[in-house]
């Protein structure tokens, strides 16, 4: 028997459906998936607090070459340009695009070192069996940024940035490239070996209120509360109410996400608002011996097909249009769904959205792109390339839909079948 399968509760609800389960345990190289919404509950994990530890540290080692050493060096006619992560962000705060430098800044640079930090501390602690009140906080806080730390969308966006580059100028690799490339590899095998369910159960082995019966019937709803951050399942006494934060990781505690319904319809139409502007004007400027020539962000795809480079044309298509599109029609599906109590196909919808909450990220790639080629193409008269407004909207856009799935409650799905009216 592992490690992980001794601290899961008698009973505990599916963060994803609210289904009252019993535990069984997770064997070892295993995964247990909800039976009603597939959502998965727990992966056991090999020795998982000395691997993440180990590798959260060894990114720490990489992040500063990474960030700050030189990731391409660009020639033109002689001129030289080169490009640094931390450079191209203070490039766009330079052009006066500060919200949007803003989300570089954050989503490349703060957030991965803040992963790698709490990450190290966290396991750290658990080794050493230190475990102060706010190591959980901390840990609480990695659950809620990981997805916004957008290294491996940035890796990404520096092959596209050079196969873009490539038929116009020379492209060398630093040193700063494969620092930068370990890093990311790094951080998504740190991720990777995190055992979220055993992490919260070291960091408070305790077990608050009483325990639900085995004989109950799980269909109906009982008197419990799921914290939102670490899926602890509080039982309370009838007529007890629960507390106002979760005792394990100090959560603000909702039986469900406060006006769940009406915050993920203003983002949808604010998204669906800023998506017009976004693909209707240009979102790059690039001037060339003092010639300015503006581009949409279609014009950026038929540029990659015309050129040969499909593989890449769809990649950006895919990122920058596709991707929001589906996440506005699926999220407006899903509500629709609530509002209109349609019980049939819960179960795709319920994997819909959790695709939805996947793929979300990747809409930063064209912004990423953007930003190394203004970092990149500073070359004066001879050729430089700036900020478009389309580039202020598309990231009001990605930030919007994003926002939109977290705070969607994806369990109002299931109260709207039962009949359940729990917004």
């Amino acid at each position: 028997m592992s490690s992980t399968q001794q601290h899961h509760p008698p009973a505990a609800a599916c963060p994803g459906c609210d289904l009252i389960l019993a535990a069984i345990p997770t064997p070892e190289h295993h995964a247990a998936l909800c039976p009603r919404c597939r959502h998965l509950l727990h992966r056991d994990k090999h020795n998982p607090v000395v691997k993440t530890m180990a590798l959260s540290l060894t990114g720490l080692l990489l992040y500063l070459p990474a960030i700050c050493l030189p990731l391409l060096t660009m020639g033109i006619l002689g001129s030289q340009s080169e490009a640094s992560i931390i450079g191209s962000t203070l490039q766009l705060i330079r052009q006066q695009q500060l919200l949007v430098g803003t989300v570089v800044l954050c989503t490349a640079i703060l957030f991965p070192l803040y992963l790698l930090t709490s990450l190290s501390l966290v396991s750290l602690g658990l080794l050493t069996r230190r475990r102060p009140p706010w190591l959980a906080t901390l840990f609480r806080h990695y659950n809620q940024l990981g997805e916004w730390a957008m290294s491996d969308i940035y890796l990404v966006a520096v092959f596209i940035t050079v196969i873009k580059m490539n038929h116009s100028a020379t492209i060398d690799f630093n040193l700063g490239f494969y620092c930068f490339s370990g890093l990311v590899l790094v951080i998504i095998a740190a991720r990777s070996a995190v055992d979220r369910t055993l992490f919260w159960a070291l960091l408070d082995p305790a077990r608050p209120g009483p325990e639900e019966p085995e004989s109950a019937n799980r269909e109906q709803p009982r008197k419990h509360t799921v914290c939102h951050s670490c899926h602890q399942t509080l039982w309370l006494p009838q007529g007890q109410p629960p507390p106002l934060k979760c005792p394990r990781c100090r959560a603000l505690l909702h039986r469900r996400k406060k006006n769940s319904l009406s915050r993920t319809w203003a983002l949808l139409v604010t998204a669906m608002l800023l998506s017009l502007p976004a693909n209707l004007l240009p979102i790059m400027e690039v001037a060339s011996f003092g010639v300015p020539e503006r581009s949409t962000i279609m014009d950026g795809i038929v540029y990659f097909f015309q050129d040969g480079s499909y593989g890449i044309g769809i990649i950006i298509l895919t990122a920058s249009i596709l991707v929001p599109l589906f996440k506005i029609i699926g999220m407006i599906i899903i509500l629709l769904s609530i509002h209109c109590r349609w019980q049939r196909g819960l179960r795709h919808k319920a994997a819909m959205f959790r695709f939805i909450e996947f793929i979300g990220r990747w809409s930063m790639l064209d912004i990423f792109v953007i930003a190394l080629l203004c970092g990149l193409v500073q070359f004066g008269f001879l050729s430089t390339i700036k900020t478009a407004p389309a580039t202020l909207y598309f990231t009001g856009v990605v930030l919007s839909t994003m926002l939109a799935a977290i705070t969607f409650d994806p369990r109002l799905l299931w109260d709207a079948s039962s009949n359940i009216n729990q917004r």
